[in-house]
């Protein structure tokens, strides 16, 4: 997860280069804080809820923000890779990684469709993770 916004936003409010810039431009972000909030405050990446000019704990509602040219959030590296439009920003001093889980009761680990469907899914993953475009 990195910092991201459009060009169209760039072009219009200019390109931080370092995090206290960050207060000069429209950010998006969260609305109530979460277990993922605080445990970017604890990595040292310190937001609060009054940085943001646009609130919602909608991860969708954020991309279509940024995607609209609203402002600077957060966005997943490889989602954002799908649009030539959105631009990184200071991934140096702002990364944050997201733990993946895939996970199955062992009962179903014997079910051949079950085993079937949880193996794409580990693929597709790890595709994902590693910035690639898996089968559609």
């Amino acid at each position: 997860m990195v910092l991201h916004a459009h060009r169209r936003y760039l072009e219009a409010h200019g390109f931080p280069r370092t995090p206290e810039q960050l207060s000069d431009h429209a950010l998006i972000g969260y609305d109530q804080e979460s277990p993922a909030v605080r445990s970017l405050r604890a990595s040292g990446m310190c937001f609060t809820r009054a940085m943001f000019a646009l609130r919602t704990d909608s991860n969708l509602a954020q991309l279509a923000a940024i995607r609209a040219g609203y402002g600077i959030g957060i966005c997943q590296v490889p989602l954002a890779r799908r649009d030539a439009d959105l631009v990184q920003l200071l991934p140096k001093q702002f990364a944050y990684c997201l733990e993946i889980w895939l996970v199955m009761y062992e009962n179903l680990r014997r079910n051949p469709r079950m085993r079937a469907v949880f193996d794409h899914l580990d693929g597709q993953l790890s595709l994902y993770i590693g910035g690639k475009r898996g089968k559609r």
